[in-house]
């Protein structure tokens, strides 16, 4: 097999493992969970990225966080992601101690200390506590009438601190926007739950939903130590396969993902329609095998690092779509590779169907 084959043969493993591909009707907590959680600094892209994966509507996955269910915050990486309820506490008692270490010297270029971020704790509590979930401009707004000033950044930067803290996350949605809430008990870990089998299930659960991948994406996914690295992958590698290209790099991925390729090609090597931020593209330090170095420039084509809606054929991104301004309407189909006409008119069925 030569490696540009082998390469195509990943991508479109990576496809089954996110359940893109093969998946059949699962809730989108399930899908969500799958994956450990969905990068969502977009709201509409993180709720196509699960609708796409559960194969159920927007609304549903909409319907999901309104439940609380599936909720969306900072878990890893200081993104925002949409995660399960029930994986906020340990990821986050994983994950949120690093994040905030490496906050410390932008906050304090902003002027929140310790003394004011308990203040602005005290006044969110209060707050949600008696209104219920709220906007964020209502919290800013209490802030701000409790002599905490937001500007530049700094209202932003509260609420990012106070996830990480396990005090709010985003919950349900209002007229389209997504409220600020208490986080309550889900953001702690299960009693018992320790850090080396937090890193265990990390490991499992990301090489089972992304793989084929390497400790290397791991590690930029999660933002983990090298040492943290190297546990996760020992813990989770007697529950993982493994297969080795031609130049020698080994890829960890689940037990079950190549018969699961095996019984759904067909599905895998169609055309597939993916919102921008969708985790094919952002779930791994090298996505070349879904994403070839000469075609991200038109896919990444802004300096602020906002991706393009993306189409795939055969495992690969083979074109760039942009929704219209009315649901269920596509403005244009943008090959990045010579597509047939019968492709082309799937794509814009694929994307107006996602959009």
């Amino acid at each position: 097999m030569t490696d540009l084959a082998a390469r195509r043969e990943i991508a479109l493993l990576r496809l089954v493992a996110q359940g893109v591909a093969g998946s059949r009707g699962v809730s989108p907590e399930r899908a969500v969970q799958r994956l450990v959680c969905l990068q969502a600094q977009d709201y509409w892209s993180g709720l196509a990225s699960v609708a796409l994966r559960s194969r159920a509507s927007i609304a549903a996955v909409e319907a999901a966080l309104n439940a609380g269910t599936v909720v969306r915050g900072w878990p890893l990486r200081g993104t925002l992601h949409l995660v399960a309820a029930s994986d906020l506490g340990w990821l986050r008692e994983l994950l949120a101690g690093r994040e905030l270490a490496a906050a410390a010297g932008r906050e304090a270029r902003l002027g929140i200390d310790a003394p004011l971020l308990g203040r602005a704790e005290r006044i969110a509590v209060e707050t949600l506590s008696c209104q219920g979930p709220s906007t964020r401009a209502q919290v800013t707004a209490a802030w701000q009438a409790g002599g905490i000033d937001t500007g530049g950044q700094r209202g932003y930067h509260l609420i990012w601190h106070l996830s990480l803290a396990g005090i709010v996350l985003f919950g349900p949605a209002r007229n389209g926007q997504q409220l600020l809430a208490l986080a309550g008990p889900q953001a702690s870990a299960p009693a018992g739950f320790t850090r080396a089998a937090a890193l265990e299930e990390l490991a499992r659960r990301y090489f089972a939903g992304h793989g084929p991948a390497t400790p290397a994406d791991l590690a930029r996914w999660a933002n983990l130590t090298a040492a943290d690295t190297r546990l996760a992958v020992a813990a989770a590698r007697p529950h993982l396969a493994a297969i080795t290209s031609q130049d020698g790099t080994e890829y960890l991925l689940g037990p079950a993902t190549q018969d699961e390729l095996a019984s759904c090609r067909e599905e895998a090597e169609d055309v597939i329609a993916l919102p921008g931020f969708d985790e094919m593209i952002f779930g791994y330090r090298d996505r070349t095998p879904t994403l070839p170095d000469d075609r991200a420039a038109r896919v990444f084509p802004h300096r602020n690092g906002i991706p393009s809606c993306t189409v795939i054929v055969g495992g690969q991104v083979a074109a760039t779509w942009r929704p219209a301004k009315r649901p269920g309407e596509v403005t244009e189909i943008a090959a990045l590779t010579p597509l047939t006409e019968q492709v082309t008119r799937s794509a814009m069925a694929r994307a107006a169907a996602l959009a």
